[in-house]
């Protein structure tokens, strides 16, 4: 993996509409495909020892205003957080190739499943490092966050702070319901203990939810 020294980049960007001669691997046949493309090319100067941005992106997303073009390029740019997202779903505790299914049908319905879970897995952590400060509103349900202050209170001399609770807060208390500590990395809660926080709140969260609409809260 080529790593590069973080900087800002002045780029140039060309497209243009093409028509590709595509084969078939399984016919043998060949048929036209159009495309647009977009080439973006670093001309500031490059550090040395690296190399310069250039990527060649083809699309099917219209290019006719510059606002098409920035979002296929901003696009490109979050491939990481695809990459993250594929990594969750497959292996940070939704561990889609596991199943046991056989029916097609059924793998399908399941991989759905558990790829809004990995999606959800990876927002909280995205919000939780990027915009600490939002209130836990932003994306979990009351009773998901009322079963959280609950299960916090249970602990020994775990603090409640005062006011609205922010979503780098409650993801963080979710984590530490997975299993998270802190010390074994050092870094902020990852996919993993996120899951298993989420696994683990689910229940109490729906509990609540039941006694709410049996009107057995107060």
């Amino acid at each position: 993996m080529n790593r590069r020294t973080a900087r800002t980049a002045r780029t140039s960007i060309r497209t243009a509409s093409v028509t590709l001669d595509v084969r078939d691997k399984q016919t043998g046949k060949r048929h036209p495909l159009h495309t647009n493309v977009v080439w973006v090319r670093e001309e500031s100067r490059v550090p040395e020892g690296e190399e310069r941005i250039e990527w060649l992106l083809l699309t099917n997303h219209p290019l006719e205003t510059l606002e098409d073009v920035c979002l296929v390029v901003f696009g490109y740019t979050q491939r990481w957080r695809i990459e993250e997202f594929h990594r969750t779903w497959k292996q940070g505790g939704c561990n889609v190739e596991a199943t046991q299914l056989h029916i097609s049908e059924h793998v399908k319905r399941w991989a759905t499943l558990l790829a809004a879970v990995a999606m959800r897995i990876e927002r909280l952590k995205y919000l939780s490092r990027n915009h600490p400060d939002l209130p836990a509103t932003e994306e979990l349900s009351r009773y998901e966050i009322d079963a959280l202050v609950l299960k916090r209170r249970k602990r020994k001399n775990a603090g409640i702070p005062d006011g609205i609770l922010t979503i780098g807060v409650a993801t963080q208390w979710i984590a530490e319901l997975g299993g998270y500590t802190g010390k074994s990395s050092g870094g902020p809660p990852g996919s993993i203990t996120i899951g298993r926080g989420l696994e683990r709140l689910a229940p109490a969260a729906e509990t609540l939810r039941q006694l709410d609409e049996a009107g057995l809260l107060r």
